[in-house]
């Protein structure tokens, strides 16, 4: 196992390699594609909806405060939190994100997200790891590079730790299956090192739906000893 560490970077260094590429490359919408100070437009920024009240432990938007799935079977993390509701605009940043080969995506959209969401002051970063295939088919692993440039845009980059979460078997794809499903899916498919004891941890991902992947990846987190985990993500489904 990959010994698990902490990683910064210089702020300064980075910001002045950032300007340059800002010089060169304009920055455009994640999402449509057209000018834009940031990740998005003025346009899709506003048609970006933020997350309706909902259960206080997954986010699952609704009239209760706490589901029916989490009052019957609790997840090992505290609370979701996400930028806004998958759809629109952001939907489609993501799908670009993951499935577009944009991986540069990921420092927008990252600085995105740092500014909706606040970090826990002392929380340690961490991110839902992807499969083996899946990471080689891709090039690279989206959730790994949005928590980087989220624990840089949030000026914690030395609570970035990296290698304590492994994902030791391979899972179908989620998309169009229930939460039942899902939960089988991804049961013990993830194992976490001793790196985790003791630690206050928010798991990024980019997308949470039934929260599935999240919660089999907080029992690991829970089990290797992790005091909490928050998980923070770009989109929460309906």
């Amino acid at each position: 196992m990959v010994p698990a560490k902490t990683v910064a970077r210089p702020r300064g260094l980075r910001g002045l390699l950032d300007a340059v590429l800002d010089l060169v490359y304009p920055p455009r919408c994640a999402a449509c594609g057209e000018g834009a100070d940031g990740a998005f437009c003025a346009t899709c920024a506003e048609a970006i909806e933020a997350v309706p009240p909902g259960c206080g432990r997954c986010g699952q938007p609704g009239p209760d405060p706490t589901c029916g799935a989490c009052l019957s079977h609790p997840p090992a993390f505290e609370r979701v939190r996400a930028g806004g509701l998958l759809g629109g605009p952001l939907a489609d940043a993501i799908h670009a994100f993951k499935y577009g080969r944009r991986p540069a995506l990921a420092r927008p959209l990252g600085a995105w997200l740092a500014a909706r969401v606040s970090l826990p002051p002392a929380a340690v970063i961490v991110s839902v790891p992807l499969g083996r295939a899946r990471r080689i088919a891709r090039g690279y692993d989206q959730a790994s590079l949005l928590a980087d440039a989220l624990a840089r845009e949030a000026g914690a980059g030395g609570r970035r730790l990296r290698g304590v979460l492994r994902r030791i078997r391979e899972t179908p794809p989620q998309v169009g299956q229930g939460r039942a499903e899902r939960a089988r899916n991804v049961a013990g498919a993830f194992v976490a090192s001793a790196a985790a004891a003791g630690r206050d941890l928010v798991l990024v991902d980019d997308v949470v739906t039934t929260g599935a992947t999240a919660d089999a990846a907080a029992a690991a987190l829970r089990q290797a000893g992790a005091r909490s985990v928050l998980v923070l993500a770009l989109a929460r489904a309906e």
